[in-house]
């Protein structure tokens, strides 16, 4: 079998199953499973395929007619122009999150004085790693409290050459904050310029009506309680401790709640809270500034 046989029958498993996207996903399977690019493949569409290689990319076409994931098959997704290693276990990068990094690095093009970030549920590490890529002399710490989750997370930190602070932990549990604790001002905390997170939004409906490709996703990471707020309540509540007065909050949510989270932070005392739309046109992601003195807000 030739290269262009193997691509075209790779192809037509995927859309004799529905693959909406068979044509991207065959291309991307042939170009991984025998190590070439998109014009490679066009090149040496007439050379001999080894009998394993063209095994292994069919088996992998098989895999994903029945609904696995792409990204998973590879082992491998990009975000952010960054190559990140994922797996059963993580949550996919999604281009949708890359607003939301967008909203972080425009906050640090003014100077700032404060340059700690903190990505609360990190999970692949996407948004802390694109972060401390762009945003010269930021210290950023990551926050993940799934076992099967962190090993990635430290994995793409180091494979993009990235020095981040790792707390492992749940950041619905007020005991985590204990880590923050400024050793100069007992009862105090270290505080931040910018807390950012994709934290699990979906709805308890939602989670019962998975797609086939996201139901292979930990539902950790998916599950946002009965309307898909309960992260934001105490993000928003419990870590403006650690966030420093005028620091920016930013969240990404589903495209209905974008409306629910900016009313939740201006009630925990945030102003200026703004919504953004994602590239599809849906609103998507929702940052403001912590006011100095909640109690002032009327």
């Amino acid at each position: 079998m030739v290269i262009r046989e193997l691509t075209a029958r790779i192809k037509e498993i995927l859309r004799s199953a529905g693959i909406e996207e068979y044509d991207f996903d065959g291309s991307c399977i042939a170009e991984d499973f025998l190590g070439l690019d998109g014009t490679q493949l066009l090149l040496k569409a007439d050379k001999q395929v080894e009998d394993t290689a063209a095994r292994k990319a069919i088996e992998a076409a098989e895999k994903r007619a029945t609904g696995y994931p792409l990204q998973y098959i590879l082992g491998k997704w990009e975000f952010y122009g960054l190559p990140f290693k994922v797996g059963e276990g993580v949550l996919i990068p999604r281009p949708d999150t890359e607003i939301l990094v967008d909203t972080v690095i425009e906050y640090y093009r003014s100077p700032r004085e404060n340059m700690r970030i903190i990505d609360l549920c990190s999970g692949s590490g996407c948004i802390a790693v694109a972060l401390k890529k762009n945003i010269p002399g930021a210290e950023v710490t990551a926050v993940e409290n799934s076992s099967e989750a962190m090993p990635y997370l430290v994995h793409n930190a180091r494979m993009n050459d990235t020095v981040l602070r790792y707390i492992k932990g749940d950041v619905m549990n007020g005991a985590l904050l204990d880590n923050f604790s400024d050793p100069e001002n007992v009862g105090e905390h270290i505080k931040f310029g910018c807390i950012v997170s994709n934290p699990p939004y979906l709805t308890k409906e939602e989670m019962s009506e998975l797609q086939t490709e996201v139901g292979y996703e930990p539902k950790y990471a998916l599950d946002g309680g009965i309307d898909g707020l309960k992260f934001y309540r105490v993000i928003a509540c419990l870590w403006r401790e650690v966030l420093e007065d005028n620091g920016l909050l930013a969240f990404e949510a589903g495209y209905q709640q974008c409306g629910q989270v900016a009313e939740i932070m201006e009630k925990s005392g945030f102003y200026d809270v703004t919504v953004k739309k994602d590239l599809g046109g849906n609103e998507r992601v929702i940052f403001g500034y912590k006011s100095p003195d909640k109690e002032d807000l009327t």
